[in-house]
């Protein structure tokens, strides 16, 4: 009898270890180059996503998500940002995301079409705005870095004239 609780116990434990990582695998993540800066989504297999802005590693959407045949829709934690929605689209081997609302956290209205005529017009390059599908790997990677540009804003402004004025005039005494 014992044996078969043993037993029991272990397919248990792998049944449970299996579906944990099959979740795990079932995530998706996509990312969208624009200029200095990329954003990223992640897709979570419990219907949870996150919206990151790699220019200063900040959430800044998150909620959850639902999927029907192409249409997904994103619900938004915070009550005071919009649902909104995408589709998820494959084209040339590649998989994107293309935004359908105007107030979408994780990117601007580019329609489908437009992304597959870019992608028509030079298959090697990824148009700007457009969320991409990349792999764990790269998701986890990149967003634990800073990204290598920084939007200085009026707030630090004085600091560096400050920090620029003192340079000077210790070069101007040397």
């Amino acid at each position: 009898m014992k044996k078969y609780a043993i037993l029991a116990a272990s397919v248990l434990l792998a049944t449970l270890l299996h579906c944990t990582l099959c979740a795990a695998q079932n995530a998706r993540y996509f990312k969208a180059e624009h200029g200095v800066a990329a954003t990223y989504v992640k897709l979570a297999a419990n219907g949870r996503y996150k919206v990151i802005d790699r220019e200063h590693i900040v959430l800044t959407d998150e909620g959850h998500w639902r999927q029907n045949g192409a249409l997904l829709m994103f619900s938004p934690t915070n009550p005071k940002k919009t649902s909104y929605q995408a589709t998820e689209n494959r084209y040339q081997g590649k998989v994107f995301l293309a935004i359908t609302s105007v107030d979408a956290a994780a990117g601007i209205v580019i329609t489908a079409e437009d992304t597959k005529k870019n992608l028509d017009a030079d298959p090697n390059y990824l148009p700007d705005h457009v969320l991409f599908k990349i792999s764990a790997k790269t998701y986890n990677t990149e967003t634990k870095e800073n990204y290598p540009f920084h939007y200085i804003g009026k707030e630090n402004a004085s600091s560096l004239s400050e920090v620029l004025r003192q340079m000077k005039l210790d070069w101007a005494e040397a």
